[in-house]
């Protein structure tokens, strides 16, 4: 579902865009590749702040990569509220 929400041009991907739509509050679903370095994720973590967001931190950068269809990728935020909604519920469900 991550794929299909970039497909349909309901995510954001890559460190700085999706710290620009975090900071205008766009973004409804973060994922952080539990690999990234740690200056990318206190950059995430500082633009949160306090808003009310969930972030996923189960994927590599290289499994972020394959769902959206690029090499690497350690940052990816879904906009549309039904595709995060839909992403949260499947990934808890499965694990």
């Amino acid at each position: 579902m991550i794929g299909l929400a970039v497909r349909a041009r309901k995510a954001t991907t890559g460190t700085a865009i999706c710290i620009n739509d975090i900071k205008k509050n766009r973004i409804k679903l973060l994922f952080i590749a539990s690999d990234c370095s740690n200056n990318t994720r206190e950059k995430v973590k500082g633009a949160i702040g306090d808003r009310n967001m969930k972030v996923i931190e189960i994927f590599s950068k290289e499994q972020l990569g394959s769902i959206i269809g690029k090499d690497e990728i350690s940052v990816v935020g879904i906009k549309e509220l039904n595709f995060a909604k839909g992403i949260s519920d499947k990934i808890t469900k499965e694990n």
